[in-house]
């Protein structure tokens, strides 16, 4: 078996994939799009699951193509991905996925290719509860911080675990709501998710740019 992850992937593949025996087993996140990145297309505001887009989707998927090999995608819960990503050499259910930033411990199971793409980071918080834009997240409470359950929030310089939620959208809702203030987040995946309606933002939304950008 033949390990290899590229930073938006964090691949695997079995020796039976590579000889165009066997699919390449994918596994991405589900209910957590990224677009513009990775995501599914609407037809008249409708989500259609039978057809994957995104710049990183279409990329690594003709990149499959081009090398003659077949794929099949699941979609699991994103730290079951990881697991299941970890843990190939015993079920080789997942062997390949993408829209995956480097951490040490992911390193530790996959290999990762170079990057495919970089976003910017960011905050995102409800000028409800600011008025003036916070400052960086070292110098902030790490209680009022939320995220997502198996998200890489090493590079914003939170300082504590924050408090995570399933989805994307249970923190825009814990924003909205002021059950939590700031959520660390990619720029462009989660600006291109409102405005696709994907996700829904509240009038009050607002962002921070951090100078920090992270590789996917």
């Amino acid at each position: 078996m033949n390990r290899l992850c590229c930073s938006a992937l964090t691949l695997s593949l079995s020796s039976a994939a590579l000889a165009g025996e066997a699919p390449v087993q994918i596994c991405l996140g589900e209910g957590n799009e990224w677009p513009p990145y990775t995501y599914w297309e609407r037809q008249d505001g409708k989500i259609d699951q039978s057809r994957l887009t995104g710049a990183a989707t279409t990329m690594v998927l003709d990149a499959l193509q081009q090398l003659g090999l077949q794929h099949r995608i699941q979609y699991l819960p994103w730290a079951r991905v990881q697991q299941e990503l970890a843990e190939f050499a015993s079920n080789n259910r997942c062997e390949l996925t993408w829209d995956a930033s480097y951490k040490p411990e992911r390193a530790a199971y996959a290999h990762y290719s170079v990057p495919l793409y970089q976003t910017h980071l960011g905050l995102f918080y409800s000028a409800r509860r600011f008025n003036q834009p916070p400052s960086t997240p070292a110098a902030l409470p790490a209680k009022r911080f939320c995220g997502v359950i198996g998200y890489n929030y090493a590079p914003y310089g939170v300082v504590q675990e924050p408090q995570r939620f399933p989805s994307i959208q249970q923190v825009l809702d814990m924003l909205e709501r002021q059950r939590c203030e700031f959520f660390p987040s990619e720029i462009e995946p989660l600006t291109s998710g409102i405005a696709l309606g994907i996700y829904q933002g509240h009038a009050e939304l607002r962002s921070l740019r951090l100078d920090i950008r992270k590789n996917f």
